[in-house]
């Protein structure tokens, strides 16, 4: 792993597009939050409409902000601070398409036919909470560089986005789909995208460079450990 953002005097630019990062990401949460309760029920809509899309619009100045200070600092300080600034440049848009995604979410809300429920709303509501804390633990990760943590949370995101695509299937191949069906395909669906973005910021504390948001390999390797230390506790456990 490299260390994209030194801790040195003559850092002190990048140092602040950093913890600007960060408020971009937890400012992701807060609107995927607030979408994923519009779309689940119980939130009126037009109360949380303004918040939402202003959170947004702020994240989207962030982006734009972000990206020009990085142009600077890039011709001030030059070759050195390159791999810095491309990394940021990168992830900036993830953390943008965050806030898009959260919206489609938001809009979907008002376009359904109606409500999620029985098994699907369960399963959102997971779905939704697990995502929103991996979220919250993504910024803290990034901030501390925590490979192993973040080798963790690529994993768990790897398999919400293998729950989200499952359902999908299944939603698809249904030979009675219902009215809900479209609705409930494009939720998982945008639930699905948001955590990837998540796990290319992730990706950034454990792949070089050149491999920034390509973490399959690593996401196989870690199954296969996976199933190796099952095999051998059940191994174990039928020896007792």
């Amino acid at each position: 792993m490299l260390n994209w953002f030194s801790r040195e005097e003559e850092s002190v630019g990048m140092n602040k597009l950093h913890a600007e990062f960060g408020q971009m990401l937890e400012a992701g949460r807060h609107v995927f939050d607030t979408a994923a309760n519009a779309f689940l029920g119980g939130t009126d809509l037009e109360v949380i409409r303004k918040d939402l899309f202003s959170t947004d619009k702020g994240i989207n100045k962030s982006e734009r902000r972000i990206r020009k200070e990085l142009l600077v600092h890039a011709s001030i300080h030059g070759i050195s601070h390159f791999p810095d600034c491309l990394v940021l440049m990168s992830l900036v848009k993830d953390a943008e398409r965050v806030g898009d995604y959260s919206k489609n979410l938001f809009d979907l809300a008002a376009e359904a036919p109606g409500r999620p429920e029985g098994a699907h709303r369960e399963r959102l509501v997971k779905l939704k909470d697990e995502l929103s804390g991996i979220m919250a633990s993504c910024r803290e990760v990034f901030d501390s560089e925590d490979e192993e943590e973040a080798k963790r949370l690529i994993g768990q995101i790897a398999r919400l986005e293998d729950k989200c695509d499952k359902v999908v299937h299944q939603l698809i191949q249904g030979e009675e789909p219902d009215r809900m069906s479209v609705t409930y395909a494009l939720a998982y669906r945008y639930i699905k995208r948001i955590a990837s973005h998540f796990r290319n910021v992730m990706s950034s504390v454990v792949q070089p460079l050149h491999k920034l948001d390509f973490t399959s390999k690593l996401v196989k390797k870690m199954k296969k450990q996976a199933k190796k230390e099952k095999q051998a506790r059940e191994a174990e456990e039928a020896k007792e």
